[in-house]
């Protein structure tokens, strides 16, 4: 991989791993990756940067960064107080913001819930997050419930080699590149005695108690001031994810480019998206 800069902060009462890449003086960008993913997300962009610090973060929970403590679940609002708190350890006064997916989403509510600390977005594969009608709301909290009890005595299997995990990973729900796998599972894995585990909390994958329900994500979308650029792939998430929200948000430009949930990950995709970070640097 590249080179880039690791080291630890503390925010928030945790220690949350980041990876730089680009300029040690250049603009701030603070990198949020996706649901299950760490902050090597951002590795392919960071290759073709110029004049641009990407502050790309481990959210806490995933790669190197601290998980939450045992009996507390894991929400999406929680990640806007670790932005809040990072940005204070980093001494960012303001920064331009990177998200994919679920990164995306936690981007678009900390500029709404904090507008004076943001500059522009660009959102990749992402918007709004995933919401709970507010009329299922109690039968998505019992199903919720009824899921979790079941799932927490479930252990992982471990991967025997290095190599296997990596096979999994390019096999995923969203595929990636064999180069992107390994990058992505350097921070991913932890290895034992039993094999390669994941390093995310297990409690990740457990289904979510509470969301949003729409109205409540149309608030923070029409609060948002920031100029947005949503990049959507062609064979991506955009139908259930992104094109609900669009109208929500102004001064909001949409690009649809090739490739599919983790288009940020090809390199000729990479490239494009980095063009339009240098852009920013004034």
């Amino acid at each position: 991989m590249l080179d880039h800069r690791e080291y630890v902060i503390t925010a928030a009462g945790h220690n949350i791993a980041v990876v730089e890449y680009g300029d040690p003086q250049g603009r701030p960008m603070l990198a949020l990756h996706g649901w299950l993913d760490n902050a090597a997300s951002f590795y392919a962009i960071g290759e073709h940067l110029k004049g641009v610090r990407l502050i790309a973060l481990d959210l806490i929970g995933h790669g190197r960064s601290d998980h939450r403590p045992a009996e507390m679940p894991y929400h999406i609002w929680d990640n806007v107080a670790d932005i809040h708190a990072a940005m204070q350890a980093l001494e960012l006064e303001k920064a331009d913001f990177v998200g994919h997916s679920m990164g995306a989403s936690i981007t678009m509510l900390f500029a709404a819930t904090f507008p004076e600390k943001v500059d522009q977005l660009l959102l990749i594969e992402g918007l709004g997050p995933l919401a709970y009608e507010v009329d299922e709301l109690p039968s998505l909290l019992a199903d919720a419930i009824v899921k979790r009890n079941k799932m927490a005595s479930r252990n992982l299997k471990p991967y025997a080699t290095f190599e296997e995990a990596v096979e999994a990973r390019m096999k995923g729900r969203w595929p990636v590149t064999r180069e992107a796998s390994e990058a992505l599972l350097e921070r991913g894995l932890t290895k034992t005695n039993k094999g390669y585990v994941w390093s995310n909390d297990p409690k990740l994958l457990l289904p979510s108690l509470v969301r949003f329900s729409p109205e409540q994500i149309r608030s923070f979308l029409q609060a948002v001031k920031s100029k947005a650029i949503v990049i959507i792939g062609n064979d991506g998430v955009g139908d259930s994810i992104i094109h609900r929200w669009l109208d929500d948000v102004d001064n909001l430009e949409v690009v649809t480019l090739e490739g599919g949930h983790h288009l940020h990950l090809d390199m000729s995709v990479a490239k494009q998206l980095a063009n339009r970070l240098n852009d920013w640097v004034v």
